[in-house]
């Protein structure tokens, strides 16, 4: 195995890239918090709107070349089937092709890896590009991992990127199993669907942090009109299989 390490060109796709994975994925987070990939990012780079991303899912910063891929986070955190996720997590040398590195790979609790690049549509007008990322999404289905171009029509879709920005604040809330039991508790003694903001006094009054009801509507674990921007006048309720 030449490379399973993820800090140099993975050359041998067909014995070194999964293991490669593998690796970053249940590697010790280092002291900074900081989980960087095979790309050192730092703010101050320039052409680069670097943003580190808080991410509660893997317990540190994810470094982000553009508010694009930020916000593409938010859609990882959000997703209950991802375990773990990382940004540029590694490189693939593919010889007279050129070498890529991915903006995203996270692992599903299914045990599948997946790997996602962030581009803005207009890119993907490039005849050339195309081509590659066809090529690139079969020749990494040949070893049974998923591929997909995520672009701004997807991740800027209103109103969802707003509310899972909004409740996001809830799901970085530190809680434990116990208090968000408590809460679905309470929320269903209160019967019926009830304003967020009645919600959060009602959990206020039993001594639990109102951003819990955040916490909740973001695991999906209580429920809203996701067609709607959340707020909180937003009538939410609860999910129908925990009553």
């Amino acid at each position: 195995m030449n490379n399973i390490s993820g800090h140099f060109a993975i050359t041998d796709l067909n014995n070194d890239l999964r293991p490669a994975l593998q690796t970053i994925f249940s590697a010790e987070k280092p002291p900074s918090s900081i989980l960087h990939g095979v790309r050192k990012l730092r703010k101050g780079l320039p052409g680069k709107n670097i943003v580190f991303f808080p991410s509660t899912k893997n317990g540190g910063l994810i470094p982000c070349e553009s508010r694009l891929e930020a916000a593409y986070c938010l859609f990882l955190e959000h997703d209950r089937t991802i375990q773990i996720y990382r940004s540029q997590p590694v490189t693939m040398d593919f010889g007279p092709r050129g070498r890529y590195t991915a903006d995203f790979a996270f692992l599903r609790s299914d045990g599948s890896i997946e790997l996602r690049e962030i581009k803005f549509s207009g890119v993907m007008n490039d005849p050339d590009i195309a081509i590659f990322y066809s090529w690139l999404t079969d020749a990494l289905a040949r070893l049974d991992i998923g591929f997909r171009v995520e672009t701004e029509e997807m991740i800027y879709q209103a109103p969802r990127l707003g509310n899972l920005k909004y409740l996001y604040r809830g799901a970085r809330a530190p809680d434990s199993e116990l208090i968000s039991n408590l809460a679905l508790a309470i929320l269903q003694e209160l019967r019926g669907a009830l304003s967020l903001r009645e919600f959060q006094r009602a959990l206020q009054q039993a001594g639990i942090p109102p951003l819990v009801a955040e916490k909740l509507l973001f695991q999906e674990l209580a429920c809203y009109d996701e067609n709607l921007p959340v707020g909180p006048h937003s009538l939410v309720w609860l999910r129908s299989n925990q009553k």
